[in-house]
């Protein structure tokens, strides 16, 4: 949980994001609406209609758990209407029916939604932060939605930018919180013959925003990311930590970082290439 002076700095970072993208979006033309994004299916008109439904909904999560409510409220996930929808499509559903419908009052209602999710999350108490939320993975502590924010809003304003502007940094402000909450996401075990025998770790060294170094720890079962600890690694990957960042969030695949030189390689090159080339 974080203390209130970290809470505060989680808030006002959604806030100062979601201000940056609306800057960046009021500058679009007409056409730059219907340009390609890093998200595949999606337009920047399609990414921002997501984006818009975020901050309704997240108002909507936290304002009834502050109430004591953990229902899922209609629209979200969990509707009735949407059952055995997968999430992926749900979102998609969802991003498109926003952008439809809302059509040139896009950008106006993106930044009064964000407004009021700031203003929402500004009010949030340290008696709060611990309370549960609805959220459509499983319920989680109120305190979150900040981070969650942060990363829909960070993540999303490079997957517009960059594939217009190819080089545009991931927020070097956000990296810290992106961070922080990519290295807890689920990873896919990845079957390796050289993690047939015993399980190998694989080193992460970052520079640039943020020093630091984490492990993969890899068996034919599972993969998992903590932090480095004094256990011997097979290899040992230095990169700066927005590449770290872009290939755990699937923005970037190791494969491409390393040909590009974006990381270095030490140790079993082998099993890191073989790493790379299916996770």
């Amino acid at each position: 949980m974080p203390t209130p002076t970290q809470m505060q700095t989680r808030t006002r970072l959604a806030r100062f994001e979601a201000e940056r993208l609306a800057t960046y979006l009021g500058g679009l033309s007409p056409e730059g609406w219907n340009h390609p994004t890093a998200c595949d299916l999606w337009q920047v008109g399609d990414l921002v209609g997501h984006l818009v439904w975020i901050a309704e909904f997240y108002v909507t999560f936290i304002t009834r758990a502050l109430a004591g409510d953990v229902t899922p409220p209609p629209g979200s996930p969990k509707d009735e209407r949407y059952a055995g929808l997968p999430p992926e499509d749900f979102y998609d559903l969802t991003a498109r029916e926003y952008r439809d419908f809302l059509g040139n009052l896009i950008l106006p209602t993106f930044i009064r939604r964000f407004e009021a999710l700031s203003q929402v999350l500004e009010s949030v108490t340290p008696d709060d932060y611990e309370k549960p939320c609805f959220y459509h993975s499983g319920n989680r502590p109120v305190w979150t939605l900040a981070d969650l924010t942060v990363q829909e809003l960070a993540v999303h304003a490079w997957d517009i930018q960059s594939h217009a502007e190819p080089g545009t940094p991931l927020s070097p402000e956000s990296q810290p919180v992106l961070l922080e909450r990519v290295v807890q996401r689920p990873q896919p075990a990845v079957l390796l013959a050289q993690t047939s025998g015993s399980p190998a770790i694989l080193r992460f060294q970052l520079s640039g925003a943020i020093t630091s170094a984490y492990d993969f720890t890899l068996t034919p079962e599972s993969t998992s990311i903590s932090e480095a600890s004094d256990a011997p690694a097979a290899a040992t990957l230095s990169c700066d930590t927005e590449t770290f960042i872009l290939a755990l969030y699937r923005r970037l695949s190791f494969a491409d970082a390393i040909k590009n030189d974006r990381v270095a390689l030490s140790g079993e090159e082998d099993l890191v290439r073989a790493f790379a080339t299916v996770f």
